[in-house]
């Protein structure tokens, strides 16, 4: 068999793989990080002031509530959040408890055709003598061919940002004032 013909079998076969063959099990990245800031201070930043991420996060450019529609007290339901490196995504809750210090919210629109579901859910547990210990989940499941060969990057990606990102939120409730790398960031801007 020539070159030719084995190239056309290896394409005909990558390109044969059916939905099935290509969905992958879901990206799940966990981050956590304690705070030295008691629980109510932190679920301010968390909870209350959801649609103004962009304050605290160098990878988040601009970031808006869409509605002031509420979920068991919060201030909206949905925000636009404009992403270094990815463009808008428009992100909804799904959970919102200011009692369990809790939210989880889902990316509707903005992520590449390859991304079927994007959620994200942030916990906050209080360790007493005013530290906070936050868990943040992400959970991405991709499909088709292009999910299938991009998948390992785009872990190694969303993991990089949501380690900046945690990081970046302790910054922020702990000083008052945004990480050195979002203020550069947003002097870019």
């Amino acid at each position: 068999m020539n070159v030719m013909k084995l190239s056309a079998v290896a394409l005909t076969l990558a390109l044969g793989f059916n939905a099935q063959a290509t969905e992958k099990k879901p990206i799940i990245i966990n981050q956590e990080v304690t705070i030295d800031a008691p629980i109510e201070k932190v679920w301010e930043v968390l909870g209350p002031q959801f649609g103004n991420v962009q304050i605290w996060s160098s990878s988040v450019k601009h970031s808006e509530a869409l509605n002031e529609e509420s979920i068991n007290g919060s201030k909206c339901t949905e925000r636009s959040c404009s992403v270094a490196g990815m463009g808008e995504i428009k992100e909804v809750l799904l959970s919102y408890s200011s009692e369990k210090h809790s939210l989880s919210y889902e990316a509707k629109e903005g992520f590449p055709k390859m991304v079927r579901y994007a959620s994200n859910n942030w916990q906050l547990f209080d360790l007493g003598n005013g530290k906070t210990k936050l868990k943040m989940t992400v959970k991405i499941k991709t499909g088709g061919f292009m999910g299938w060969l991009m998948g390992g990057m785009m872990k190694k990606k969303i993991k990089k940002m949501t380690s900046e990102a945690i990081e970046e939120f302790k910054y922020y409730v702990e000083n008052g004032s945004p990480h050195p790398r979002t203020i550069a960031s947003n002097a870019k801007s």
